[in-house]
């Protein structure tokens, strides 16, 4: 009878559909984990995305619409529309959250590009209420915009460290605040995905920041006799040194200083310090330039207090030429270590000594 396939009808379809449902749970909750289910349309993104993108995103090309407000974002960048570039710029991070690369792109137009932009218009205008205005408001603003979408990225992205980064660079390079700097590099550097430049960044940032030189001490240490003996890593290390050394030298008797650096076990720091009183406060060249060449002579101590004894040597005009022949050995084995003023120094050593010019490592202006 009719009514009976009917039936039988309706049934195989129950039947089907139940057996499928644990299957097409299944492939929900992956999809889910893949980060292929989070994003819902509300009413803000169909006024953002318009009629069009918006029954895109809904069916399921939200890569290909992300894509083309990438492309309007990277025109209204080069036409200087910077609320539009904002607002293109937060429909691709609403469509594709967990790619790192459009929370990177909106962070960098605002905090970068926008910014540099009205900084233009500040230093135009710098005589009238529109430069003030830039200068004050709107690019402090932009800053923040920048600072916002990286930290909404951090959100989708716990475990990459990226955008803490970029947080951190924009207290770096923007605001010049090493403090909260270093605080986010840190917290960039514990991400699982950090290369070994985050930490040293990290440190570096620490190095530059008031009050944390002791702590940033010891980290810059940490990192030279690990080998990560980067430039930076360098001379951040001698500038801490130098640092330390001088208020070590300045607020404690000569007395002090070479109990603390002739007792067992001491520090070549202590010596370093001891070395500067004698050089700076005392003013015993002889004694100093004594200490400065025990420290030269040790395998484990930076190579840059053999630079500060060969300049320590060059103030003695009797001895010019041994503090020449060490400086000049030294840049040949690492021209890294002798840079700036200390290559300018070297330099007009060889004209005071009249080094011909066949034998000088530094050339003539």
């Amino acid at each position: 009878m009719p009514w009976r396939r009917v039936l039988a009808g309706v049934l195989v379809i129950m039947l089907f559909g139940a057996a499928r449902m644990p299957f097409e749970q299944s492939i929900e909750e992956q999809l889910r984990a893949a980060g292929f289910r989070d994003w819902s349309p509300n009413i803000s993104n169909r006024e953002q995305l318009g009629q069009a993108g918006f029954a895109g995103a809904l069916g399921g090309f939200r890569s290909l619409v992300a894509l083309f407000y990438d492309v309007k974002a990277h025109t209204a960048r080069q036409n200087k529309e910077w609320a539009d570039v904002e607002r293109f710029r937060t429909v691709t991070t609403t469509l594709q959250p967990r790619f790192w690369r459009h929370w990177d792109n909106a962070a960098w137009d605002m905090a970068w590009n926008a910014y540099a932009y009205y900084r233009g218009v500040a230093q135009e205008y710098a005589d009238e209420h529109r430069g003030w205005e830039a200068e004050k408001i709107t690019m402090p603003r932009y800053l923040q915009k920048g600072i916002d979408f990286a930290k909404q990225g951090m959100k989708w992205l716990p475990d990459s460290f990226v955008m803490p980064r970029v947080v951190a660079e924009i207290y770096s390079q923007k605001f010049d605040d090493p403090c909260s700097a270093a605080e986010w590099h840190l917290k960039a550097s514990q991400a699982p995905d950090a290369p070994p430049f985050v930490y040293r960044a990290y440190v570096h940032n620490l190095a530059l920041c008031e009050g944390r030189e002791e702590e940033a001490h010891k980290l810059t240490k940490e990192l030279y006799w690990g080998g990560q003996r980067t430039l930076t890593v360098r001379h951040d290390l001698e500038n801490l040194e130098d640092s330390l050394a001088r208020q070590a030298a300045t607020t404690q008797t000569r007395a002090e200083l070479e109990s603390a650096a002739f007792t067992p076990g001491a520090d070549y720091f202590d010596l370093a310090a001891l070395g500067m009183h004698l050089a700076e406060v005392a003013g015993d060249l002889p004694a100093a330039i004594q200490i400065y060449g025990a420290l030269a002579r040790e395998d484990d101590v930076p190579s840059f207090y053999r630079k500060k004894w060969a300049f320590l040597l060059t103030e003695d005009p009797g001895r010019a030429p041994v503090a020449y022949r060490a400086l000049k050995s030294l840049y040949l084995e690492d021209p890294d270590a002798l840079q700036g003023d200390d290559a300018r120094q070297l330099a007009a050593l060889e004209e005071r000594l009249g080094i011909p010019d066949e034998e000088r490592v530094m050339a003539r202006d």
